[in-house]
């Protein structure tokens, strides 16, 4: 099965025991840890689910709907608010847990960072400055040189927005810069962090740079390279 099969079905299900499936894991290094933060962040999504509706949210909602109507459609329409407020309960909490920080650039890169984690740390393409300047024309920018070995460089969706993805070497380790096309109302704050990344970022003409790296790693001297090679076309 090849990475990109083996990273569908994963995506799709990361709980699945098909034989084929848990074959593959062990057929290349790192998709095992993948699919175990795949399973994690699920059982993190099912126990955030799990809050349970005020006993009296329905009421509420019904109160004012149906002093005035008929008895008989007064049942009725409760029995359809009911179901509209679960339905508009449960659209709410999805969007608190998908849209968390929603707006903020580095808390998504953060995130995007951890959930390729497992792919992107062995993965290895050999992207030449050709290769890496072809997929950032669309942006408006070019590389004179490249800012370091890079290894992987590919679209990828910031809320929406269609950006750039690239995996790169530096002194200590892999690093990643984002390359986002400004956009409606997201902002790159200049830092940001979480328990297990932290990362910098800058705009420049038309795009908001952000690089992200394992917490304690030294990111200045990356985004100074990345500075000096990017320039506008």
């Amino acid at each position: 099965m090849d990475e990109l099969e083996f990273r569908r079905r994963a995506y799709s299900d990361p709980n699945q025991d098909d034989n084929e499936f848990v074959a593959a894991m062990g057929d290349a290094p790192g998709r095992a840890e993948f699919v175990k933060q795949l399973q994690g962040m699920d059982r993190e999504l099912e126990q955030a689910l799990k809050v349970p509706v005020p006993d009296d949210l329905a009421e509420r909602l019904l109160l004012k709907q149906n002093m005035t109507v008929h008895r008989d459609q007064k049942r009725r329409h409760r029995w359809q608010m009911a179901a509209a407020a679960s339905v508009a309960f449960a659209i709410g909490l999805s969007l608190a847990v998908f849209n968390q920080g929603a707006g903020d650039l580095g808390q998504h890169a953060l995130a995007h960072v951890a959930h390729e984690a497992g792919f992107t740390s062995y993965v290895d393409e050999q992207v030449d400055l050709r290769a890496l300047n072809t997929k950032l024309a669309s942006f408006g920018g070019q590389f004179s040189e490249l800012p370091g070995q890079v290894y992987y460089a590919n679209y990828c969706d910031f809320e929406g927005i269609r950006s750039l993805h690239i995996v790169m070497s530096s002194d200590q380790g892999r690093v990643t810069l984002f390359v986002i096309p400004k956009q409606n109302e997201m902002t790159l704050p200049p830092q940001f962090a979480d328990k297990r990344y932290h990362g910098i970022g800058e705009d420049r003409a038309g795009v908001h740079l952000a690089v992200v790296g394992d917490k304690g790693q030294p990111l200045e001297p990356v985004l100074k390279r990345v500075e000096a090679g990017y320039q506008p076309l």
